[in-house]
């Protein structure tokens, strides 16, 4: 008998409802998350912290944030954007500030903003990698790793192996009594 994919319920009127559950990915949940945050600094939604990158660039990002969005009273137009800019690219994004504002309401799809202001400081810091460290493999774990790898007839397959084999080898501690299994 194979296995059920959604649950159904019986409703009141006799009806049936289905349920679709499932893993979801973590991004999928992310916006209901962090918007509450981002809405205390006066973003009406998170796309501009969330999709700064993408809106002015990899270059520029790297060289201001935005901190914050400032509607007029009961208005939905003509908001101030502040941006922190870093001390030796201030002027530079000063200048590109018609830019900016012209990319972020094409980001929204309105004329959302119409000014830019702009405070020197420092940014804030990028979340550290949770990455744990790897480390290098010596030459009798490369070795093992290929032996174990041989029997199987496909190229692409047996690289790819190997490659997982190596990255879980490089996450372990280092081995002094030679190869075990």
């Amino acid at each position: 008998m194979a296995a059920k994919t959604a649950a159904t319920n019986q409703t009141g009127d006799g009806t049936r409802s289905v349920r679709r559950g499932g893993m979801r990915a973590l991004s999928y949940l992310a916006p209901s998350l962090t918007d509450p945050l981002f809405r205390k600094r006066g973003f009406v939604e998170g796309r501009i912290p969330r999709d700064w990158p993408q809106i002015v660039g990899a270059d520029l990002a790297k060289a201001c944030a935005p901190e914050s969005l400032d509607f007029p009273r009961g208005r939905r137009e003509g908001a101030t954007l502040r941006v922190v800019a870093l001390p030796g690219r201030a002027l530079e994004i000063q200048h590109l500030a018609p830019q900016i504002i012209e990319r972020v309401n094409g980001h929204f799809g309105w004329a959302a903003v119409a000014r830019l202001t702009l405070r020197q400081g420092l940014l804030p810091k990028p979340p550290k990698s949770t990455r744990p460290a790897l480390r290098p493999l010596a030459d009798g774990e490369r070795t093992a790793i290929s032996k174990r790898v041989e029997g199987v007839d496909d190229q692409t397959l047996r690289d790819r192996l190997a490659a997982l084999g190596e990255a879980m080898a490089a996450r372990t501690p280092g081995r002094s009594g030679g190869d075990k299994d």
